[in-house]
């Protein structure tokens, strides 16, 4: 079995989910939390959590937050991934924090490289380089949809 996708998350600096896109979600977000908006904000809270606990248990830095304590953009531990027995969360903070997080199938490796080139060569080109983008604001670039189908198609990522 080829890796699958699931849905892919972007979020900006304050925690609001500026871009939603799916492609396989076996049951739906009314069945389990609530709205879309519930949806996107429990996955912040997910991930948010994991990466101030993260960087509170840092051995190697004396000057950690404490528990709780926001951590500033690109300081302390940070984790990549977690698996739990029904999918895979994929995640990467760009230098300007924004956040991607690419949730897949059980079996797929380390996608860090992955997203950092999806941010790159499809985020920068079709978002940040848009006339209509204003930065933070969640936005609806059908050139961008494409360009992720079309990247995660090319890399596997995606079944046909």
């Amino acid at each position: 079995m080829s890796p699958q996708c699931f849905n892919f998350y972007v979020y900006n600096r304050q925690g609001v989910c500026i871009h939603y896109q799916e492609w396989y979600r076996p049951k739906s977000v009314t069945q389990g939390t609530g709205s879309q908006a519930d949806d996107q904000k429990q996955m912040f809270g997910l991930f948010w959590t994991l990466n101030n606990f993260c960087a509170t248990m840092n051995p190697k830095d004396a000057s950690k937050p404490a528990l709780g304590q926001p951590r500033k953009i690109g300081e302390g531990c940070r984790f990549n991934s977690f698996t739990t027995n029904c999918y895979k969360l994929h995640f990467y903070e760009t230098p300007s924090g924004i956040k991607f997080i690419l949730n897949t199938s059980r079996d797929v490796g380390d996608l860090r490289d992955l997203l950092i080139a999806l941010y790159d060569d499809v985020f920068v080109d079709k978002v940040i380089k848009n006339p209509l983008y204003i930065p933070g604001q969640a936005f609806k670039i059908p050139q961008f949809n494409s360009g992720v189908d079309r990247f995660l198609s090319l890399r596997g990522m995606l079944q046909q």
